[in-house]
């Protein structure tokens, strides 16, 4: 009996592996748990409350002027507010809010007038291009793409008798509503960005490191300190990669973030490497990190660039005059640089160089599959014989989003979320009278949909899609039979996206993100190989092969994280890597471009050297194994790019002593 029960429990954890045992376990496959099951997070209080006071109280105003058909209006802009809020500093949700606000609103505004029949059809498929390649380019481009899609589909169902400038009117105060209300948030509830302060302390701990006095070394004792350094900066890497999976596209300020963190992690190798080597306390040094760390926290302002620009000068001469302490100071170099943002262009910005903003071949092969998705969605909709069918097309968007996500997971939670949904606006309906009353259930579904978005696609759309249904129609009686509609035009959309969007597009059923990576150092290797040749033909179209696998490799990312576990958590560990990797394109390019003059150029060994150390990481990655150590190339026009190197090769081998 103890056999056949160790058996039963070997193959319980086998199928648990990788997530905790779920109610559905005795009923329903592991794939199955693993797409329906929600994942653990902390409830959203303040946010729940925001979205609570965002939607209802516009409504409830429109009721007291009696105009509750402009009250949808301002009602559909303040749920773009709340649904766009996404944490964070007031300036970086304003700045989400407002694209998403501009999206809906040109979405709005052009559903209005789409014609019906074949107009209609390629007006879809041309929105649909659109929002995929505005989604192929940053996290709050793709909510407005979203927006754009999902807007566009429901103008077909709002009242038409209104003028233009009206709809603009009122959507607009509805939105600038519920940017009041997350400004309101900021300040009664300001978020700290844990990963900075990590990054703060552990700088501060080994500027103390650093005024040690001098005494015998100690191994363990060192080792341990650099442990728990390490464990620190470890965490807050977890939490960057936490905030990209979440995140619906390209997020520039965590991939700088991750990268001062890798670099961080070479400083604390190289401090302690220093103090077992040659044990001395050097408060010179210990400045330099003291005067970076009261730096980091800061926004980077004109007067934070010219201090960073003199430290990093304040660095350099150190490392003229302590030979010893050489690493520590090159490292630090490294830091200074990352956490300045160096510069990607001769111009001074430390915005990624443009060529990283053109589509690339995964993202026009995404917006080929969403505009035939939604061609053929409208098509359906004009089709079938039931009362404002448009929550046809409005599916096919939200189950196919606009951010390179997993369709068949989505899809899968979407139908099954909106189900229930459904019945609860149903229920809803026939138990509540028309008018002020109805504000009460919207307020507890605003009030909870924060909290289901946080656990999984599904439960965000059971809160979601009641709220949706009793909004839009708002201004007009709803029956529990248009109610049961919108479930079969629900149905009918996921299917058209798992048969259009899914099952014709088999390249996309199986996550390749490990191949895209290994081929974007490939990419770079051969970016590397002719930068600083004499040949200048040759660079831009390497540089445009570099830029096109970075971006492949994000809609590849974006595509895998949005799977079900344990796929998603195994591309999320893939996700500083990437971010170090679009650091180094930048890098690469500004150096090619600085080596236009012969002068300037590295030596061809020095070249030589950095082309072996990309190659190498490349065959690493494709084998499955750790990277060899090269000698680093000595130019110092390539100083950067071998400390990427350096960072990308300590990412690939995992950090040491945790």
């Amino acid at each position: 009996m103890s056999g056949q029960r160790s058996t039963a429990e070997r193959r319980s954890s086998l199928r648990t592996y990788g997530r905790d045992p779920s109610l559905l376990d005795p009923i329903a496959p592991d794939w199955v748990v693993r797409i329906l099951a929600p994942k653990k997070a902390p409830v959203p209080w303040v946010d729940m409350v925001r979205c609570m006071l965002t939607v209802p109280p516009l409504l409830g105003a429109g009721l007291l002027l009696g105009q509750p058909g402009l009250a949808v209006f301002a009602g559909m802009g303040g749920m773009v507010g709340a649904f766009g809020d996404n944490g964070g500093t007031f300036r970086a949700r304003f700045r989400r809010v407002l694209l998403g606000g501009v999206g809906g609103l040109v979405g709005l505004l052009a559903g209005r007038y789409i014609e019906q029949g074949l107009a209609a059809v390629l007006a879809f498929a041309v929105l649909g291009v659109v929002s995929a390649l505005l989604s192929s380019l940053s996290s709050n481009l793709s909510f407005a793409g979203l927006q754009l899609l999902v807007y566009a589909a429901v103008a077909a169902a709002l009242p038409s008798g209104v003028g233009a400038h009206v709809v603009a009117g009122a959507y607009l105060a509805g939105l600038a509503w519920s940017v009041a209300l997350s400004f309101v948030q900021t300040r009664l509830d300001p978020e700290q960005n844990e990963p900075r302060a990590v990054e703060i302390s552990v700088l501060t701990q080994l500027a103390g490191e650093l005024r040690r006095p001098p005494e015998a070394p100690d191994a363990v004792a060192v080792h341990d300190r650099r442990a728990a350094l390490t464990r620190e900066l470890s965490k807050a890497v977890d939490q960057i990669v936490t905030a990209r999976s979440t995140s619906a596209g390209r997020r520039d300020d965590l991939r700088r973030l991750s990268s001062a963190l890798t670099a961080t992690f070479s400083l604390v190798t190289a401090v302690f490497d220093l103090q077992l080597r040659a044990p001395a306390a050097r408060p010179g040094l210990a400045d330099l990190v003291d005067r970076l760390a009261a730096l980091v926290g800061q926004r980077r302002d004109r007067a934070v660039r010219g201090e960073l620009d003199t430290l990093e000068d304040d660095v350099d001469r150190a490392a003229a005059e302590d030979v010893v302490a050489q690493p520590v100071l090159t490292a630090l170099t490294q830091v200074v640089r990352t956490v300045e943002g160096r510069a990607a262009s001769p111009s001074g910005s430390d915005r990624p160089s443009w060529a990283s903003y053109v589509p690339a071949r995964k993202a026009w092969t995404f917006a080929a599959r969403l505009a035939v998705t939604m061609a053929v969605a409208e098509t359906v909709r004009l089709l079938v014989p039931l009362e404002k069918p448009y929550w046809i097309v409005l599916t096919a968007a939200l189950v196919l989003k606009p951010d390179f996500g997993s369709i068949f997971a989505r899809g899968v939670q979407r139908t099954l979320g909106t189900m229930v949904g459904v019945v609860l606006g149903v229920a809803v309906v026939a138990a509540v009278p028309h008018g002020a009353w109805l504000l009460l259930p919207m307020a507890v579904l605003a009030f909870a949909f924060p909290y289901g978005r946080s656990l999984n696609y599904g439960l965000l759309s059971t809160f979601l899609t009641p709220l949706v249904l009793l909004l839009i129609d708002f201004g007009t009686r709803v029956d529990g039979r248009v109610a049961l509609d919108r479930l079969l035009d629900t149905a009918i959309g996921a299917g058209v996206v798992l048969v259009v969007g899914y099952l014709c597009w088999p390249g996309t059923w199986h996550p390749r993100l490990g191949e895209h990576i290994a081929a974007g150092v490939e990419a770079l290797a051969g970016y590397a190989r002719v930068a600083f040749g004499s040949d200048r033909s040759l660079v831009g179209p390497a540089r445009r092969r570099a830029y096109a696998a970075m971006s492949d490799i994000r809609s590849e990312l974006q595509s895998t994280l949005a799977e079900p576990p344990p796929v998603s958590r195994q591309a999320a560990a893939w996700w500083p890597m990437i971010a170090q990797l679009e650091k180094t394109t930048d890098d690469l390019s500004e150096a090619a471009a600085r080596a236009r003059h012969p002068a300037a150029r590295p030596p061809a060994d020095d070249a030589a050297q950095l082309v072996a150390g990309f190659d190498e990481l490349a065959g690493a990655l494709r084998e499955h194994r750790a990277p060899r150590e090269l000698r680093p190339p000595g130019s110092a026009l390539l100083d950067d790019l071998a400390g990427d190197l350096r960072g990308l090769q300590g990412i690939a081998r995992g950090p040491i002593g945790v």
